[in-house]
């Protein structure tokens, strides 16, 4: 239905509406009649065009703008709702942010403290200094995201397809 008032114009959708209420008003007074055995006068064919022709026009008119303004207001809204997901988004991030800082920074010690024992496996001190660097990319990755829904969101800190034997830090 919702269709058919945003491909009609208020003009057309009266017209349409009147011509139907007539046809309907008619049909319902030759059905009646003839279901009552009474013959149809002039005067029940006449109110039954004229009663149509000038109530079916106003009360179109007057239900098409309504209909519009619903539709304006349900735009408004969807578009507050947005921004107001991409608010929550914003803030929710960058609290993330906050918090996932002050642990890098808390394992920067840690990492500092660690380089003053040698006798700490450098293996395993070299995968440190790579989940540190991982994991200040996919939060700076994370709170880059232009377009904010789940799919973008998701692929923003999707693992990325490594080549074996080839090293992208280069």
């Amino acid at each position: 239905m919702n269709k058919l008032f945003k491909n009609c114009n208020r003009l057309t959708l009266v017209s349409v509406t009147t011509l139907l209420s007539i046809i309907l008003t008619l049909l319902v007074i030759i059905i009646g009649y003839k279901l009552m055995g009474v013959k149809i006068r002039q005067a029940e064919i006449i109110i039954g065009i004229c009663a149509p022709l000038l109530v079916a026009p106003m009360v179109t008119w007057y239900l098409y703008g309504l209909i519009k303004k619903l539709d304006a207001l349900e735009q408004r809204l969807r578009l507050r709702i947005t921004r107001e997901k991409e608010d929550v988004y914003s803030a929710t991030i960058h609290g993330t942010q906050h918090v996932v800082n002050n642990l890098l920074n808390g394992l920067t010690l840690v990492d500092m403290e660690l380089e003053n024992h040698p006798s700490f496996n450098k293996k395993i001190l070299d995968m440190f200094h790579e989940m540190l660097s991982e994991s200040k990319k996919l939060i700076e990755d994370l709170s880059s995201v232009k377009l904010i829904n789940a799919k973008e969101i998701k692929e923003s800190v999707a693992p990325k397809s490594v080549v074996p034997g080839r090293d992208d830090s280069s």
